[in-house]
């Protein structure tokens, strides 16, 4: 809500005490009778300390989920970059042989590919 306690209150905050009463309703914390008052008083209300009157013996409203942030590609192949050369490196050292190193190559080359294979393989299945 506004700042000033005192402020008028705008369509959005006034909706959203609406929708928080409808949840209470929901949840069980009020009767129709109570909702219907809150909600008629909830419409009627003109400033900020009117509207929190309405609401000062429910709980507060839990603060919204924030969505899930999608993972970073770059950082997953950072990674099997990582692990394909620390394993490439203990294979040449072990072996004795400079070959094993063409598996880093060839997992930096291919790691890329990957999520598009996987995501035709899935299409594919889907058919």
């Amino acid at each position: 809500m506004s700042e000033l306690p005192g402020a008028r209150i705008t369509v959005t905050e006034r909706d959203r005490a609406l929708r928080e009463l409808a949840e209470h309703l929901g949840a069980g914390r009020l009767t129709l009778t109570e909702y219907e008052r809150r909600s008629a008083a909830a419409a009627a209300a003109v400033t900020i300390p009117e509207l929190a009157a309405l609401f000062t013996d429910l709980p507060a409203a839990p603060a919204p989920a924030a969505p899930p942030q999608p993972s970073d590609p770059a950082a997953g192949f950072a990674v099997m970059a990582g692990i394909a050369a620390a394993f490439a490196l203990i294979l040449a050292i072990v072996f004795g042989g400079w070959l094993w190193l063409l598996l880093l190559v060839i997992v930096l080359v291919s790691a890329p590919l990957l999520p598009t294979v996987l995501h035709r393989r899935r299409a594919i299945g889907r058919l």
